[in-house]
């Protein structure tokens, strides 16, 4: 189930709504968050689910144990099988086919276990959660178990499981400790519906309309031409964005009408002034998750350089089992490695030229997302000029898309926007009127919307 659906808006999260604030069912709302959750992820395939239920109840089993916090080896025991299922089902695939010679039939059928799997939805977001929540633990940053229930809830919640924003306990405890007792207060209401209703606007009218004007030039790189390829840079930078972008913010807003206050996950990353203020700003709970468990355990600044190596090579291998998202990742540790040497000079620029460098590596290194080695050497070719493209040129309302949607992305603060339905009340005409107008314009346009693309991270 994904949220730019007409049955998730209008029969799931209604139903849901309504069986959360019904007020002889209080004392069940998490086994209520806990059942439509899992109805929601469901729909993926019941494997799917089966997987993350595995991977709840072996986590918590291991970190309640009392010697859980002096083990370490409880500790990988709580650790390494949620690892290693997301391993399988996502990277197996992609070992077997590069150390392989799959072009044979047989050989193919030899490791059809691993390469016959389909990759459940967001498994990277809820086992990195469930990571992190054993790690706490185990440093004593979680000093009060929460009971059962209110664990599953963490890790279950609908609105973030398959997209994030990936969070920490600390960041939901005390909204799991009184979920019982969460009113739907107005403030709450309206700050709610602003995200719901900007998200999927960023990502139905925004980032699938340049989703639909890509759709031939992605299939096929060879109608890239130099013109076409400019297009195509900026014109999938903004895609992805607003995609991602939107999600996080229907979850917030989702969050909100539960009672719950999630994390930022983007703090206008495009206006970044360098490559390392980037990684501030884009996806933020992933960076800072790395940062948390990956770079400072490898030793942080005193190995600069390599663990900026190592830890973008496993931000690339997170969001994609490809060869291309390894070099993306590389491709990100490259770019904040060459701003950490030059940054005497790179910080004495104007900040207009700090900002549109950035912007111009960044939307680069997208096109490994778009593309396959063999389509990214075509489209590199071709917007260089070693080969000529066989498609047309971009037409006039393509380009006038795509300044709108760059002209929305630098100059627009939606959080602002959404947050200013508490500041102003939730009687506003004015937000109430252009809310409503956005929200009708979307679900025009709803049947058209695609998956969001960090679905398949």
């Amino acid at each position: 189930m994904i949220f730019n659906d007409f049955g998730f808006l209008f029969v799931f999260l209604p139903v849901v709504f309504g069986l959360f604030y019904c007020p002889g069912l209080k004392g069940l709302r998490p086994y209520i968050l806990i059942a439509a959750s899992l109805i929601f992820y469901g729909f993926a395939g019941v494997e799917h689910a089966v997987v993350l239920v595995l991977d709840i109840i072996w986590v918590y089993v291991i970190v309640t144990r009392p010697s859980f916090q002096q083990s370490r080896f409880l500790l990988y025991a709580a650790v390494i099988p949620p690892a290693i299922a997301l391993a399988y089902y996502k990277y197996a695939g992609f070992l077997v086919a590069s150390f392989f010679d799959l072009d044979v039939p047989e050989t193919r059928s030899q490791f059809s276990l691993f390469l016959d799997v389909l990759l459940p939805a967001g498994i990277s977001f809820f086992t990195f959660q469930v990571i992190s929540f054993a790690i706490d633990r185990h440093r004593g940053d979680i000093t009060e178990l929460p009971s059962f229930p209110r664990f599953a809830t963490f890790v279950s919640f609908f609105p973030q499981l398959v997209a994030g924003p990936i969070l920490r306990y600390r960041d939901v405890s005390e909204t799991l400790l009184r979920l019982t007792t969460v009113t739907l207060t107005g403030n709450n209401a309206a700050r709610g519906i602003g995200y719901i209703c900007i998200g999927l606007a960023a990502k139905v009218l925004l980032a699938d309309t340049l989703s639909h004007y890509l759709a031939p030039y992605r299939d096929s790189p060879e109608l890239v031409t130099q013109i076409s390829a400019l297009y195509v840079v900026f014109a999938y930078s903004f895609q992805i964005y607003f995609d991602f972008y939107g999600y996080s913010m229907v979850a917030i807003g989702l969050g909100a009408l539960f009672g719950f206050s999630f994390p930022h996950n983007f703090n206008r990353p495009y206006e970044s002034k360098s490559p390392q203020d980037f990684w501030r700003r884009w996806h933020m709970t992933l960076s800072f998750w790395i940062r948390d468990y990956l770079y400072i355990p490898l030793g942080g600044n005193k190995a600069y350089v390599r663990n900026i190596i190592i830890v973008m090579a496993a931000c690339g291998l997170w969001h994609g089992a490809g060869w291309t998202f390894i070099v993306w990742g590389l491709y990100h540790a490259a770019l904040v490695v060459g701003y950490h040497q030059s940054r005497a000079v790179w910080d004495r620029m104007p900040s207009l030229l700090q900002v549109g460098l950035t912007f111009v590596l960044v939307s680069v290194g997208w096109i490994l997302f778009l593309y396959d080695f063999d389509g990214v050497y075509t489209f590199v070719t071709h917007a260089v000029g070693m080969s000529q493209g066989t498609g047309a040129a971009p037409s006039a309302e393509m380009w006038i898309t795509l300044l709108i949607t760059g002209a929305i992305c630098f100059g627009i603060n939606f959080e602002r926007f959404a947050e200013n339905q508490i500041e102003r009340g939730i009687g506003s005409i004015l937000l109430n009127v252009g809310l409503a107008v956005l929200f009708v314009a979307t679900l025009v346009f709803l049947d058209r919307s695609e998956t969001f693309i960090y679905f398949r991270f």
